[in-house]
């Protein structure tokens, strides 16, 4: 199924205008959260093309048959233009046209103890702006999935349904899925039952 307007697969753009997404990429996020560049091309990476050029970009993975997709990494490089709102719908718009059920990402948790005041108000303002495109906080607790380079800072997982006339995915399943389908953890696992312990489930 072709994208929508504006939202490329990352294997139809030349070589500069992959290298543009890699200065958003490299820009957008701090060193220990990333990955090398050309790791991002084993999943699906979709980027926002605009008449000059990449704008953003998301880098998304199915989640086998559960019928949601994962989001790994999102960014914009030109702010203040609207342009995350619009991909975001662009994105939603699309998994939903395929059949994908919901959307599900982490983000850094604010109330990380130790975080100066900077990274708190940046970690609540990402939550904030998720959250003003439908996206929801989950009151999961202790959620520490395993990070390739050992760095394992504190987060919260996030969902935004993609089919609203299906039932609710029950919480403790979201969680056990997330963990297996995307982090390769079974629900026995001591940080998945940490997880689950502490949101009461």
């Amino acid at each position: 199924m072709s994208a929508l307007p504006g939202l490329v697969s990352a294997a139809t753009l030349p070589d500069a205008e992959l290298e543009a997404v890699r200065a958003i990429y490299e820009s957008a996020f701090p060193e220990e959260l990333t990955v090398p560049f050309a790791d991002l091309l084993a999943d699906r990476l979709l980027v926002r093309v605009e008449h000059d050029g990449p704008s953003g970009f998301a880098l998304v993975r199915d989640l086998g048959p559960t019928g949601w997709t994962f989001l790994r990494y999102y960014a914009v490089g030109r702010r203040g233009r609207g342009i995350g709102s619009s991909m975001w719908a662009d994105l939603t718009g699309l998994l939903a046209a395929e059949g994908r059920t919901r959307l599900v990402w982490d983000v850094e948790d604010p109330d990380e103890p130790g975080l100066p005041d900077h990274a708190v108000d940046e970690h609540r303002r990402r939550i904030a702006f998720y959250e003003r495109l439908g996206g929801r906080l989950l009151p999961v607790r202790e959620y520490l999935p395993p990070h390739d380079d050992g760095h394992a800072p504190a987060l919260r997982l996030m969902d935004q349904p993609l089919r609203p006339d299906l039932p609710e995915v029950e919480l403790r399943a979201l969680v056990e899925g997330v963990y297996e389908r995307r982090y390769g953890l079974p629900a026995d696992s001591p940080a998945v039952r940490r997880t689950l312990r502490a949101s009461g489930l």
